[in-house]
């Protein structure tokens, strides 16, 4: 069976799957994406009792403005974007929980819904630490505006590939802790 998020869109209800996610985002930052997904999945159930309203959502993200496939996701389930209910500073979650991001920041999460917040932080060692090198490498090359080597960039794809799906085939609860 195909998980999906059911979201209402004025008097339309919506259901996206993850494959409706990338077909948005792209084939980048699938995990980030996938990571999203599971959010929205575990949250959305906490935070209303009915199928959500776009436009009623925020969320911040502890990674920042190197989630892309977050942002993404986010962005096209909730409209956090569009409504400016988006937050991405990495100092915030500088005191929080989470394993440290490749780019900077957290794997830390708050999704507000109306007046209810969750905040929920990623388990350790979800993200594998051949993935968080090579992350590393490829921020290094964009800062330092030199090209990563093919083989390295090709190694990067599969971690993201492998990274997606061992988060997609992985229950919500089993990746991330809901703060009480």
């Amino acid at each position: 069976m195909v998980e999906k998020i059911k979201v209402k869109d004025h008097n339309d209800i919506i259901e996206i799957t993850y494959e409706d996610l990338l077909k948005y985002h792209g084939k980048q930052m699938l995990g980030g994406a996938a990571l999203a997904f599971k959010i929205m999945l575990m949250t959305f159930p906490k935070l209303c009792d009915e199928v959500p309203e776009r436009g009623n959502f925020s969320f911040y993200s502890g990674i920042g403005c190197n989630g892309k496939g977050i942002i993404d996701a986010t962005e096209m389930v909730m409209r956090v974007k569009t409504y400016d209910r988006l937050r991405l500073d990495l100092e915030y979650a500088e005191d929080k929980l989470g394993q440290l991001a490749p780019g900077g920041g957290r794997y830390y999460f708050e999704i507000g819904y109306n007046e209810k917040l969750i905040k929920l932080y990623l388990k350790e060692s979800i993200i594998p630490d051949e993935f968080i090198t090579y992350s590393k490498l490829a921020h290094k090359c964009k800062a330092e505006n030199v090209p990563m080597k093919e083989e390295d960039q090709e190694r990067l794809l599969v971690l993201r590939k492998e990274l997606a799906r061992s988060i997609m085939e992985a229950r919500p609860e089993d990746l991330f802790v809901i703060m009480a």
